[in-house]
Parts: structure tokens; sequence; C-alpha cells
């Protein structure tokens, strides 16, 4: 059985931990909120493997992670040009937005026509992205209804077998990203999180 990625997510890591994720693998992730569970939104059996790793019950869909707003916009059906404005000035940052899905998302990512995107505010996740070439599943290290892991050796523990372990370097976030449904005018506040709404300015 070949050994996980482990180190930190960094230009050194970046096509080992890609070629993990294109092959249909799960990595463990830091993003600029929390760790995450990740896998490439468009290959339904890793999908399934984080929804059996949390224990998540059908009818719940996942966060997705875009490398920039023009992958977004192949994701969305339509965005009303205030939303459009509002988030191409705040993104990359900690915000995840709700908006109306394209057909093409899967249902296991996307509930009721609505899929919850963001752009996060971390170079090499972004990076990542990029080398994957399509958004990333992104949801919190635990099981459904337990405390979410924000420690990389914890996690280690808790779900052994993952194909990959990326820390990061510095201070990491505890605080999950801000959620706000655009799909409603105004737009609603779903969940406080680390990104401060409304936006100033």
């Amino acid at each position: 059985m070949e050994a996980s990625v482990t180190g930190f997510l960094s230009r050194f890591t970046l096509k080992r931990v890609a070629a993990v994720l294109s092959s249909g693998g799960v990595a463990v992730l830091p993003t600029d909120t929390l760790y995450g569970l990740h896998c490439r939104a468009f290959h339904p059996a890793a999908v399934e493997k984080i929804r059996m790793l949390k224990r998540i019950h059908e009818g719940k869909g996942f966060i997705l992670l875009a490398s920039d707003f023009r992958m977004v916009e192949g994701l969305v059906s339509h965005m009303s040009g205030e939303a459009r404005k509002l988030l191409a000035r705040i993104w990359p940052a900690p915000l995840t937005a709700i908006l109306p899905s394209t057909r093409k998302i899967p249902m296991n990512c996307a509930l009721r026509g609505r899929v919850a995107i963001r752009v996060p505010g971390y170079n090499e996740l972004r990076s990542l992205i990029t080398l994957v070439g399509e958004p990333l599943v992104s949801t919190s290290v635990n099981i459904t209804g337990q405390p979410q892991l924000t420690r990389i050796e914890e996690i280690k523990k808790a779900f052994p077998g993952i194909d990959a372990y990326l820390s990061r370097r510095g201070r990491k976030s505890t605080v999950a990203s801000t959620i706000v449904d655009f799909t409603v005018h105004p737009p609603r506040l779903i969940r406080s999180g680390r990104y401060p709404w409304p936006p100033k300015g």
C-alpha cells in the first residue's frame, strides 16, 4: 500500500497532492479557515468516500472550492449584477456564497438547485485547484455532529488511511467561513464566520 502524502502544502508538494486528487483520492488540506477533507467535485466515488468518512446522510451538500472567479462562473446558472460585483471584490476570502447551480454539478454536491462556493484566500490551495482543473469538495474534518478537528496529528489518529495529510506553516484559523445566501435579495447571512458580514465599504 502506497504511503500517504504528508508535510506542508507548498509549491514543493502541490504536484504530488494534485496527482492524489486527480486519481480520485481524498486529502486533508489546510484552507483559509479550518482543515478540511477534500476531493474532486466531479468524482462520485471520492465524494461518496468523504460522505462515509464523516457519516453524512444523503440530502446534505458540500462546499466547493474554486481557483478563481472564472471557475465559479462555470458552476452557477446565473448571478445578479450586484452579487457579481460584490463577490468579485471580496474573493479570494473566507466567504462562502450560496448561488444557483448549473445542472452539471453532481446532485451529491448541490442541493435543490443551489451550490455553496468559495474562492479561498490561500494561495497554495488555489494553485492546487488550478492544477487539478476542477473545483474541490471541502468539508470540515469531523464525524457529523462531533467537534471539528483542528490539529493534523489528531486528524491522522481519527481518520487513518487517507491518501494525503497536508499541514500549513504559521498560525492556523479555528473559525469556519462565513456563509451568505445570494439566491435571495438582499443576500442573507446563514452562518457567521471568519469574514465580517455585512462587508465594509
